[in-house]
């Protein structure tokens, strides 16, 4: 995904590109979400298109899309002045997505790039995301896994478990 957030910003001289996935409604309220703007861009696949809104966290009734923002960004330097001019938003931060928005609304090109079939990221922003993340990984290192394994067998296998 990363190589081809690359390829679309250079490609087309957009100020960000933003990787996106689709969750399911009930969750939009848990995401950044994207409108996308008209048709995908020809060429694309039909994975890349441009970016007419950006809401933060959006109650389910008011999301303009099930477009998640993915926490993958490809931006240009004009995000700091938006970061500079970004009031806390939500939960009392500064959220990019807030940043994001204003550059729209400066007339700045955004595009979004769905994720494709087989293309997975990886959560972290809670923990039981975090922990599935991490056994993804963990389970997978040549050098750990096989003890990892032994490990988990033993916690599951003891009688407070």
């Amino acid at each position: 995904m990363l190589r081809r957030l690359i390829d679309a910003f250079e490609r087309t001289g957009a100020s960000a590109a933003i990787a996106l996935e689709e969750v399911p409604k009930a969750h939009v309220s848990r995401y950044g979400i994207a409108a996308p703007q008209g048709e995908p861009l020809p060429g694309t696949g039909g994975d890349v298109f441009r970016l007419a809104d950006l809401v933060e966290k959006p109650a389910v009734h008011e999301a303009p899309s099930r477009l998640a923002i993915a926490g993958r960004y490809v931006v240009a330097p004009a995000v700091f002045d938006a970061l500079r001019r970004t009031a806390p938003g939500k939960g009392g931060e500064i959220q990019i997505t807030d940043a994001l928005r204003l550059m729209l609304q400066d007339g700045k090109t955004l595009i979004g790039l769905r994720f494709r079939p087989g293309e997975r990221r990886h959560d972290i922003g809670n923990f039981a995301s975090y922990f599935r993340s991490f056994l993804h990984f963990a389970l997978r290192d040549p050098d750990h896994a096989d003890a990892l394994r032994q490990a988990l067998a033993e916690e599951l296998d003891t009688d407070d478990a």
